[in-house]
């Protein structure tokens, strides 16, 4: 192609010199005056007549192509550009598809964190239940152990009590073995009322 530009280049160069020597033998001929234009006009037209003759004759080539040139450029270049586009608008359905599938993923694991919310409020509901029942039978245990102690604690005094009575009754003191029997007679009798 800078072949053909080359040409061009030179055959301008040589049609501008015979336009510009053709000038100036023109502009030389004599003043003379009085004549008609159409001579003079229609050596111009002549003249420029040749020059395109000349570079029709030697740029037809190169102009040819450079003009083929150019179309294929465009056409390539219109090529890469439907191509461009082409590969723009997969590119595009693709991110449109990953974007798609992304907000089904985030859905899913809004969905899934939801359960697993729901699983640990449930297990943490049942834990506290299992966790108080613990303590309302730990509680029960200390309250019944706390009842018996005193419960125990009230028969021994009874019993001394009963002994005390009986003795101030009988006026005498008791030995060990009769102490015992009494005491647990006193026992027994508190048992049946309770």
């Amino acid at each position: 192609m800078t072949r053909a530009i080359h040409k061009l280049v030179i055959s301008a160069a040589i049609l501008l010199s015979i336009s510009a020597i053709s000038a100036m033998a023109f502009a030389s001929s004599g003043g003379e005056g009085g004549g008609s234009v159409w001579p003079g006009f229609l050596i111009q037209v002549l003249n420029f007549a040749v020059i395109l003759g000349v570079i029709v004759w030697f740029g037809r080539k190169p102009i040819k192509e450079f003009f083929a040139g150019r179309t294929e450029a465009i056409s390539k270049g219109i090529a890469d550009a439907r191509e461009a586009r082409e590969f723009a608008e997969k590119a595009l359905s693709e991110i449109q598809q990953k974007l798609d599938t992304s907000d089904q993923e985030i859905e899913k694991m809004v969905k899934a964190a939801r359960k697993a919310g729901e699983r640990e409020r449930d297990h943490l509901i049942s834990e506290g239940e299992r966790l108080s029942s613990r303590i309302m039978e730990q509680a029960k245990a200390g309250i019944d152990f706390e009842l018996k102690q005193a419960s125990e604690g009230l028969k021994a005094e009874a019993a001394e009590y009963a002994l005390k009575i009986a003795e101030a009754s009988i006026g005498r003191k008791l030995d060990a073995g009769e102490q015992n029997k009494l005491l647990e007679d006193a026992i027994s009798r508190l048992e049946d009322r309770a």
